[in-house]
């Protein structure tokens, strides 16, 4: 017995030193599955317990109601914007604009308007129409006056007053939206029109992005403003081709020397680039537009829209734009004369002047031709830099170019264009 005890006593370190070690063992690789637990919840600190993502949620919106006669007066007053970047224009016609009435005495069904609430610079709440453009739109012409509402029966133009009151006290439901990003606000714009029919032109205005947002800027700055290039030049506008034909423009001249052809497919993955375009790039645009509006507006340099008496098609729009670019260094005398000598050579070959392949393929050429053509006192390439290898782009002849939807090689966005960092 003596003896068992001495062997227990000899062997107790022993085993003292084993279930230390064999709890160590287990400490670290407890500490070693916590560190991966540890990474492996960071990793779903995005999902709920079941595993479930939903994403980035926004605030709440809160639903007020407005009657009609407020909402006419909030938009004369401002507070109501119903034209952000991404609206679409006044699409209604009276005929529609009527039944709206018609189902606001009746008491029909109206959908709620969608507005995204901000702080202008004065901390005055401003409400942005995010839906509901043309319902608002019809309410304000009718308190104007601009649009009559018609009695069903006797067919006369005529509303008794009473009936004014009881339109006036209409009440229509208001769902807002506070704090929203930019994005977000463009987002909402784009699930809520999903029923409706949006032009190839008003589905890129609702993109939310750097370059949307520097094409929206040029849009206030160029096109929508009280003196924009719509007062010196007679060109179509109408349902987001504004924003359309400036981004065609920048599109082109960021690929530059490259022969782009801005299809909807590649304008559209174009302008989902999260990078923004770097500030030299954006310098020169406003540069070039702001020669456009200059040699557009001044009788001695305005040949080439006053000789050529014919509505500026789109596309011309877009080239003039990019010729005016590739020409940056000339003077205005000489880029005044390129855009009549493009024009008058654009209509020799095509009467009818669309934004077709085959007429991108000519407007592409006539501008090649710039670096090589002799002018007076020397030749183009002296004045705006040597002549850059261009790569040429397939043209579909036969296919106007806003129904083209062909898969771009993604290797083509994997380079750095000119204007992106």
């Amino acid at each position: 017995m003596v003896l068992v005890n001495y062997i227990l006593k000899l062997k107790t370190p022993l085993v003292s030193h084993q279930l230390f070690l064999h709890s160590f063992e287990r400490k670290s690789r407890k500490s070693h599955l916590q560190v991966d637990f540890d990474e492996l919840q960071s990793d779903l600190d995005d999902y709920d317990d079941d595993g479930f993502h939903i994403g980035d949620r926004l605030d709440p919106p809160q639903a007020r109601l407005y009657s009609t006669q407020d909402l006419h007066t909030l938009i004369h007053e401002g507070v109501i914007d119903l034209c952000p970047p991404y609206q679409r224009d006044i699409v209604w016609t009276e005929a529609k604009q009527v039944k709206l009435l018609d189902s606001l005495f009746r008491n029909f069904y109206v959908p709620p308007v969608v507005f995204a609430v901000y702080k202008d610079e004065d901390g005055e709440e401003v409400r942005k129409c995010v839906d509901g453009k043309q319902r608002l739109t019809s309410i304000q012409k009718f308190f104007d006056g601009q649009i009559p509402y018609r009695d069903p029966k006797n067919r006369r133009h005529f509303v008794p007053e009473h009936w004014k009151r009881d339109f006036a006290s209409k009440q229509i439901t208001c769902v807002e939206y506070h704090n929203l990003n930019r994005g977000f606000e463009r987002d909402i714009f784009q699930r809520v029109q999903l029923g409706m029919p949006l032009t190839a032109a008003e589905k890129l205005q609702a993109i939310a992005s750097p370059w949307a947002e520097f094409i929206s800027d040029l849009d206030a700055r160029f096109v929508c403003s009280d003196d924009g290039l719509t007062t010196v030049i007679d060109v179509d506008m109408k349902r987001g081709r504004n924003f359309q034909s400036l981004a065609q423009l920048v599109y082109c001249c960021d690929g530059y020397p490259e022969q782009l052809v801005p299809t909807p497919q590649k304008m559209e993955q174009w302008i989902l680039n999260m990078n923004p375009p770097i500030q030299t790039f954006k310098t020169a645009i406003y540069d070039i537009l702001t020669a456009f509006w200059h040699i557009a507006a001044t009788p001695e340099l305005n040949v080439g829209f006053t000789k050529i008496q014919k509505r500026v098609a789109p596309i011309e729009f877009v080239f003039i734009g990019v010729l005016l670019y590739v020409m940056r260094d000339a003077s205005h005398e000489d880029r005044a004369r390129e855009i009549y000598e493009m024009r008058k050579d654009i209509r020799k070959k095509y009467p009818d002047i669309r934004t077709r392949g085959d007429i991108v393929k000519s407007l592409w050429t006539f501008i090649d031709k710039l670096t090589t053509r002799q002018v007076e006192g020397g030749t183009t390439s002296d004045l705006y830099g040597k002549k850059k290898r261009r790569k040429t782009r397939d043209y579909d002849s036969d296919e106007e170019i806003a129904d083209e939807y062909r898969p771009s090689s993604a290797k083509q966005y994997s380079k750095r264009p000119k204007g992106r960092r």
